[in-house]
């Protein structure tokens, strides 16, 4: 923006004399008062004319070349959003002998004024300078600082001036230069946004336990911050954020306290959970005027335990599904096992239909590190209902289809990839145990007295299976 100052001139017009041809008088005085009344006619008919401004003067209506005028720029123009910037507005006396008293101050609409130095008189919207005696040709500098708000957009300042020092008084105001007025004006750039905090990202943990930023609700609470336009934390922001459930793998509901008013620019969430099983559940994080953000995915399990002396076992049951997972050797100390039954969706290549529900298993690191070496023995137990409405009653009909981060053997023509939770797995149909001497492979295949079809296999790693 064009930052120069523009001053109306102050000079006036020369006196024109026009010489004036009469008869010839015989009387000196006659012949004065003849001359006196012509210049005395002239004289009012020049006083009924409107006044010539001034070269560079303003137009009548705006600050002429008589009145009482001051300039004023401000800086900056282009300040981010959401960021408390100090504003300098220079002031410059043009009246040709009166000294400017004040000058109130009015900030844009959304602007919030925190501050000026020396004893300006403030409010949330105005800030008020007395006493300035500021002499003809002067110039000063006020200070004022304001907390901008989070969306971008022009933006106008308001800004009077009067001769006395006390802001009283009518009549005594001084005018703004024209040229002056863009100056008020300008351009909030960027807009806040929200962010989770590289130390607040959710982690996974079990249905219906607290989530936090470490596996296992092992860590901090999860936690956004509020970034101004710059990209930095807006450390006076208290904005209310909300979270909520953004990729929905497991149909579960978040519970907890959804909306937290910022504290130094960041929003702390201490007892959120979920209480559905699913891989790849995300948050969104909201705030009015803000751009909104998306989490990291994170897992939540049916059971999630640390046993580290002897194998672990977990078991969870749906509508058409029963499964139990055990491991086959002990976990190293400190690890977690974690078991779920349900909440992901991936199918296998070839004409294979699923019906189960899927299952999934896997030992990691309290930081989240999968064990590839840990070794599953898994069963998968189908309902009679479902085995019938399947039309393969017979349980070698009955196949697992498997995915899993690392390469394995599958039957020919089922092999596949799936995105589960942001990740790549292979899929594929498992071969039976005594075709394939490494898992993962179906070990065995029964049925119950009761109809349902029980398949059994063993799996390495972080796996996902179903029938």
């Amino acid at each position: 923006m064009d930052k120069r100052v523009w001053r109306v001139s102050r000079r006036g017009h020369a006196p024109r004399f026009l010489q004036m041809k009469g008869a010839a008088v015989r009387k000196a005085g006659f012949t004065i008062a003849r001359v006196c009344l012509g210049v005395l006619a002239i004289g009012l008919l020049a006083a009924a004319a409107p006044a010539t401004p001034a070269a560079g003067s303003a137009s009548s209506g705006s600050c002429t070349w008589s009145g009482k005028c001051y300039a004023v720029t401000v800086s900056p123009a282009s300040p981010a959003a959401g960021v408390t910037t100090s504003f300098a507005f220079t002031i410059t006396n043009e009246a040709a002998a009166q000294q400017l008293g004040s000058v109130q101050i009015s900030a844009p609409v959304g602007f919030v004024i925190t501050g000026a130095p020396g004893s300006a008189r403030l409010t949330s919207s105005s800030a008020l300078f007395l006493n300035l005696s500021l002499a003809p040709s002067a110039t000063t500098t006020l200070t004022v600082s304001a907390a901008l708000p989070c969306s971008g957009g022009s933006y106008q300042w308001a800004i009077e001036a009067k001769q006395s020092n006390d802001f009283h008084g009518y009549g005594n105001d001084f005018q703004l230069d024209p040229a002056s007025r863009g100056n008020l004006s300008g351009w909030v750039t960027g807009s806040c946004s929200l962010a989770f905090t590289s130390d607040g990202e959710p982690a996974g943990t079990a249905v219906n336990a607290v989530i936090t930023s470490a596996v296992g609700s092992q860590g901090g609470p999860v936690k956004v911050e509020v970034l101004d336009g710059y990209g930095e934390v807006a450390t006076s922001s208290t904005a209310a954020v909300t979270v909520a459930i953004g990729s929905e793998p497991g149909s579960g509901s978040l519970s907890g306290t959804l909306t937290v008013s910022a504290t130094g620019g960041v929003a702390a969430f201490s007892d959120l959970s979920i209480d559905q099983p699913g891989d790849g559940y995300t948050l969104t994080a909201t705030s009015p005027g803000f751009t909104p953000a998306t989490s990291d995915p994170f897992k939540i399990w049916d059971s999630l335990q640390r046993c580290s002396t002897t194998p672990c076992s977990a078991s969870a049951s749906t509508a058409t599904t029963s499964a139990t997972v055990t491991t086959s050797s002990a976990i190293p100390s400190g690890d977690f096992f974690g078991f779920a039954l349900g909440g992901v969706d991936f199918n296998c290549g070839g004409t294979y239909q699923r019906v189960s529900d899927p299952v999934s298993f896997e030992v990691f690191s309290p930081s989240g590190v999968a064990l590839p070496s840990a070794r599953f023995t898994a069963s998968l137990q189908i309902d009679k209902a479902a085995v019938e409405a399947s039309g393969r009653t017979g349980a070698s009909q009955w196949q697992i289809c498997f995915a899993s981060t690392q390469p394995f053997r599958a039957l020919t023509g089922t092999s596949g990839t799936a995105l589960i939770g942001g990740v790549s797995y292979q899929t594929g149909l498992l071969p039976d145990c005594s075709n394939c001497p490494a898992a993962p492979c179906v070990q065995a295949r029964h049925k119950t007295k009761a109809g349902d079809v029980v398949v059994t296999f063993l799996a390495p790693g972080d796996p996902y299976g179903w029938g």
